[in-house]
């Protein structure tokens, strides 16, 4: 091992196969590029852990993962796109009592749809980017939506990702028929069609009550191909310790889907192609302009709020009036748009700067543990 500051530990799921762990290409490349930063990556899951503060680890070294067994990592990188178990949290703790050393992660974890959204709108420059947001409650509030909202509502999990469980819904007054289409746990695409609004409401109540939705307005947020669309604006934090714009790219979605996510069938495309291609080219600075600068606001609200962050994936919408909306915040974003679309620059920014932000933590020894 050549780092001399320290260890990143990359926390993944667990998965079948081989490497037993999600996020492979991301993790090896932060493996090969570590030592560029003088530090070691090791990828750990959440049942690596053992009582006696030893973990199982991974090492991509000559091209292989080697499985090792390793002291607690001066730094958690934390990717799982789960909650990580409490057990796991508990191990840890013990573990760095005994190291006498405290736990620090790279960034919090942020809440859900919900409590995020209710803290971007107490800043009052963006509530015109916000869609009207409420959580979910009744199917009288559904039907009082519906009414409000010809082109239908949008309902989406707290906590979900990915485009799965997502529902349109929609009264279609002149046939008078509720059409709901959306996607299931599976990210399987669904429609059904009630012609009695009362029945319709039951079965989706019977689906929203299983577990916290927000419901929005439906926007009409496509191309003039009709197909979904979404640009996502990736910021990071830089060796610094600084907010930087990491890169922008547009995912699409297939025509007549609900939803741009990759997972759920849709593609990557360059943003100022595909903007310019849309809105026209001197539109598409504007949008860049107006992009950039909320990309800018939005961490250090979140940040005043919630702790320590380093990365965001933030998901904005472009209505046909060129209205700017923001849809979602991760904090646990991923890279393969960026990838896909082949944004060299923003690839590379993408996966150095989570190693350039450890570097800057580490060197700072005296920065606050986060627990």
């Amino acid at each position: 091992m050549q780092g001399t500051l320290g260890t990143l530990g990359v926390l993944v799921n667990e998965r079948e196969g081989s490497p037993p762990f999600a996020d492979e290409v991301f993790c090896q490349r932060l493996c090969e590029e570590s030592n560029k930063f003088d530090m070691n990556v090791v990828v750990i899951t959440p049942k690596g852990s053992a009582p006696n503060g030893k973990y199982q680890g991974y090492r991509y070294v000559n091209e292989n993962w080697t499985q090792e067994t390793i002291d607690l990592p001066d730094l958690i990188y934390d990717r799982c796109l789960t909650p990580v178990p409490g057990v796991f949290r508990r191990r840890l703790r013990q573990a760095s009592k005994s190291a006498s050393r405290k736990i620090r992660f790279l960034s919090r974890a942020l809440p859900g749809k919900w409590h995020v959204y209710q803290t971007l709108q107490s800043c009052e420059i963006l509530h015109k980017h916000l869609p009207e947001t409420e959580l979910y409650t009744s199917k009288e509030q559904l039907k009082a939506w519906l009414k409000k909202y010809p082109d239908g509502v949008f309902l989406k999990p707290q906590a979900g990702s990915h485009g799965k469980s997502t529902v349109r819904a929609q009264w279609i007054s002149a046939e008078h028929t509720l059409c709901i289409q959306g996607r299931n746990r599976y990210n399987r695409s669904f429609e059904k069609r009630f012609s009695h609004l009362s029945s319709g409401l039951a079965q989706l109540h019977r689906i929203l009550i299983a577990k916290p939705y927000i419901i929005q307005p439906f926007l009409p947020l496509m191309n003039k191909d009709t197909k979904p669309f979404d640009l996502r604006a990736l910021v990071q934090k830089n060796g610094a310790g600084q907010w930087d714009l990491s890169g922008l790219v547009i995912r699409e979605g297939p025509a007549g889907s609900l939803t741009s996510n990759l997972h759920g069938g849709g593609t990557a495309r360059d943003a100022r192609t595909f903007l310019e291609q849309e809105y026209g080219k001197e539109a598409t600075p504007l949008l860049f302009a107006k992009t950039t600068a909320l990309s800018a606001l939005i961490p250090s609200i979140l940040e005043s709020r919630y702790g320590r962050l380093s990365e965001l994936g933030i998901d904005y919408g472009i209505d046909r009036n060129g209205q700017l909306w923001i849809l979602e915040v991760n904090s646990k974003p991923g890279r393969a748009a960026f990838l896909l679309s082949g944004d060299s620059e923003s690839i590379n920014k993408a996966c150095h700067r989570p190693l350039e932000y450890a570097r800057y933590l580490l060197l700072r020894s005296h920065d606050s543990p986060i627990h």
